[in-house]
């Protein structure tokens, strides 16, 4: 099988554990035959008798396909094969609990066939079921994994004297690996393989630090782009993110040029949301034109969605947007007259307090909420935190002066993941769900206890529908780096920065991250209640 152009180079996985079987003679064998590189005629092989299975375990989150090779095999049989992000989700039958074959056919039926091999279809798993589906044995010499690599070598690196914390930025660098693909960027490898750019915030931060800038960002960016049919994505919102997600990607490569080339997009979404905000605050879209899809006026995010706080959350982020857009103007000396005025509508809504920690957060981030206020409204606690607004929570706790609550906030919230058996990030995590101590992502299922895949998330990431690798999940990192080792850039590029260090009770930090200049290598130790920073920074970036 060929490389996907879309996805990157082979690698081939080869390790792996039989959780359980039923009808399988020598299964030995597969796991003896996986590091060898023989033709299926030499191999020793596995027996599955009609209707035999066994469920491996790959030991983590894979974007890729199962390959398995057959012995001498004669008659008509077929294979099930079940691709899952948890145990449960490779036993599932389709539309239990929610399983199904959206956007990746991760469950099929294929003809066996003699010292031959067939692959599966690609998608995102850890654990794959096989079944003889006939009445006739099957013989199975080998099974292993084709995974996808995006080609890219990652640069960027954080760590500390926290284990656990160190657990989840590792987890946070797979998530994102596995989502950035050769040419785009996708949301999950599993489902939502495909660019929202309202979701792409957080990914372009997380893979920023990963691998710097890739070219892979101005392709999300000009595929993106607004048009005089709908709104970005067809949501209001996202036009409003990617006039966010531009400004960021300035900041983050300092290409000018790329910006004047999608200035004019910038205006039409300024305008857009002129036609839309009335002089009093109120919103209108009436006067707009723009398609988009129904009840998606106001979307915020899933949870709040057709909520009162999902409209202040809307608000919020198309304020940021319009400052953004000024920014942007600004490099050009353009007119921004329009955003500015624009703005100053906003500012006359009269906003409420919200119950949602989200909705807080953007408030404190775009300036609509003191500082005062958005601390007592965001708490010192992870209930309430999500996957997706995981960065803006922090970096709002971090502008609030309690970047030591944000810290333990991440710790605990994404830890939890990882004690459920996650590798990857997830979709969404409620973590009120530990109440009922669920059953972790690698157990069986059981018809008289939860299991924290099947039995949870809401609207479209219900139960195994659920994406457990989702790239909007790994934004967070954003703050182990502009917060706790406190690298800031002054100027677009990094070409200057400042360090504000936080060590938010940590004894010491480092990481480095690539710039278009090279590595931004730094340290920070405790030492005598003083903080020591050792810094290497390359040629063409200084203080400033």
């Amino acid at each position: 099988m060929p490389p996907d152009a879309a996805n990157g180079d082979l690698i081939y996985t080869m390790d792996f554990k039989i959780i359980t079987e039923s009808g399988v003679d020598n299964s030995v064998a597969l796991i003896k035959n996986a590091c060898e590189e023989k033709s299926a005629f030499v191999y020793e092989t596995c027996r599955f008798s009609g209707g035999g299975y066994a469920i491996i375990d790959f030991g983590e989150e894979i974007g890729g396909s199962v390959s398995v090779v057959f012995g001498k095999n004669s008659g008509d049989a077929t294979i099930r094969i079940r691709l899952g992000e948890s145990v449960y989700e490779a036993c599932a039958e389709q539309g239990e609990k929610n399983a199904g074959n959206d956007h990746s056919l991760r469950d099929n039926f294929y003809r066996v066939i003699t010292l031959g091999e067939i692959t599966s279809s690609e998608s995102g798993f850890r654990f794959v079921r096989i079944d003889n589906v006939s009445s006739q044995p099957v013989e199975i010499s080998r099974i292993y994994v084709k995974k996808y690599d995006n080609g890219l070598k990652r640069k960027g690196y954080f760590a500390c004297d926290d284990a656990r914390l160190n657990e989840i930025y590792k987890a946070a660098e797979r998530t994102i690996s596995l989502c950035v693909r050769k040419n785009e960027i996708w949301d999950g490898v599993k489902r939502d393989r495909a660019m929202w750019i309202g979701d792409f915030y957080p990914e372009l931060l997380a893979a920023f630090y990963v691998y710097g800038v890739i070219p892979q960002f101005e392709r999300v960016l000009t595929e993106c782009a607004p048009n005089d049919v709908c709104w970005v994505n067809k949501i209001p919102s996202y036009s409003a993110w990617w006039v966010i997600c531009l400004e960021k990607y300035y900041e983050l490569s300092g290409k000018k040029a790329f910006v004047k080339k999608l200035l004019g997009k910038v205006d039409f979404v300024v305008n857009a949301f002129s036609s839309v905000i009335c002089e009093n605050g109120e919103a209108d879209y009436t006067k707009c034109k723009l398609d988009y899809y129904p009840c998606n006026e106001f979307f915020f995010d899933w949870p709040t969605n057709l909520t009162p706080d999902s409209e202040n959350g809307w608000r919020y982020v198309v304020a940021i947007a319009l400052k953004k857009a000024i920014k942007l103007y600004s490099l050009f000396k353009a007119d921004c007259s329009t955003a500015q005025a624009v703005l100053e509508r906003l500012k006359r809504y009269k906003y409420k307090d919200s119950k949602f920690k989200q909705v807080t957060a953007f408030g404190v981030i775009s300036g609509f909420t003191d500082k005062e206020k958005g601390l007592k409204l965001l708490g010192n606690d992870e209930h309430g935190m999500t996957c997706f607004m995981s960065f803006a929570i922090a970096k709002a706790l971090g502008f609030c002066g309690a970047g030591d609550v944000a810290l333990n906030v991440l710790k605990k919230y994404y830890g939890a993941m990882l004690d459920f058996g996650a590798t990857t990030f997830w979709e969404d995590f409620d973590i009120s769900c530990l109440k009922d101590n669920p059953d972790s992502l690698t157990e069986l299922p059981r018809k008289d206890k939860k299991n924290v895949h099947a039995d949870y998330g809401k609207i479209c990431y219900k139960g195994l529908r659920g994406s457990l690798c989702h790239g909007w999940s790994t934004g967070f990192v954003d703050f182990f780096y502009t917060y706790v080792l406190g690298v800031v850039p002054t100027s677009a590029g990094y070409k200057t920065i400042k360090i504000e260090p936080h060590l938010c009770g940590l004894s010491f930090a480092e990481g480095a991250f690539p710039t278009k200049y090279g590595l931004i290598k730094i340290k920070h130790s405790l030492e005598n209640g003083s903080v020591k920073t050792e810094l290497e920074l390359p040629k063409g970036v200084s203080l400033g």
